[in-house]
């Protein structure tokens, strides 16, 4: 799924709950003035030589982290400067605008990145939600529905599915839920083994408040996908998220989540 996560936290009980109030803000304050040596020993790094890929991924990420997406930027930028082939410098580059509001600019960022690679998911994702912000209404489809002619016309299975997801996760964004819910069986129906259209669905029930079909959506979810699949941990949270938050946030939530997690 997309690799810059803009959802909000989802509260996550700690491991072990005998650690002492006080032991965890001990712990916080070192956390914390760790990553101030660290950004501060990548800034110097970054004098030494401007062009540290190492040292620019660290501080950008730092950047966002803190919410300072405009200076952000500016480092992932300097990334695309040092290496402008690599596309994820370039999708976080859109994301920043985005962020920032700059509709239009990150929609032409998003468009040149499809303009050499048409199928890439999270560049589809990124351009139909910044044309959902641009209030294009049916312009959102018609675009993904090219990328799946594109998709069916060169038989890519893998993508032609991705395609179909992401219209479904559309659906819902607009809050079109039945239409989401319905697209989601048919993927069901084509392939029980995929766990994704299961993950909608339970969250699609839970915008409902139809707490007992999200539970069952969520559990085929949890029997389907493995231990070591590398966003289970993200994934998991949605399911919280779904299980604990309220209507707004939730709603909220499934904007995002699906965003810009790696497919």
């Amino acid at each position: 799924m997309g690799s810059f996560g803009t959802r909000p936290a989802v509260a996550i009980p700690a491991a072990d709950q005998r650690i002492s109030y006080s032991e965890k803000m001990e712990e916080k304050r070192d956390t914390q003035n760790n990553k101030i040596d660290d950004e501060e020993m990548y800034d110097k790094l970054l004098k030494e030589n401007p062009r540290n890929v190492e040292a620019l991924k660290v501080v950008f990420h730092e950047k966002m982290r803190k919410g300072k997406t405009k200076e952000a930027v500016r480092y992932v930028e300097r990334l695309i400067d040092v290496e402008p082939e690599e596309v994820e410098w370039r999708l976080l580059e859109a994301l920043c605008y985005e962020m920032m509001g700059e509709l239009n600019k990150a929609k032409r960022l998003f468009k040149e990145i499809l303009a050499k690679r048409p199928l890439l998911i999270r560049a589809l994702h990124g351009l139909a939600m910044v044309m959902h912000k641009n209030h294009e209404g049916p312009a959102v489809f018609e675009m993904l529905n090219k990328a799946l002619c594109v998709a069916c016309r060169e038989k890519r299975v893998t993508e032609e599915r991705n395609v179909r997801i992401l219209i479904a996760q559309m659906h819902v964004v607009k809050g079109e839920l039945e239409e989401g819910l319905k697209i989601f069986q048919i993927l069901v129906d084509e392939n029980p083994r995929d766990f994704r259209p299961y993950l909608c669905q339970g969250i699609i029930y839970s915008l409902l408040d139809k707490k007992k079909e999200a539970e069952e959506q969520f559990e085929t979810y949890r029997s389907l996908v493995s231990e070591e699949f590398p966003q289970r941990g993200f994934l998991d949270d949605v399911v919280l998220a779904a299980k604990t938050s309220s209507r707004q946030q939730l709603d909220d939530e499934f904007k995002t989540e699906f965003s810009y997690k790696k497919q």
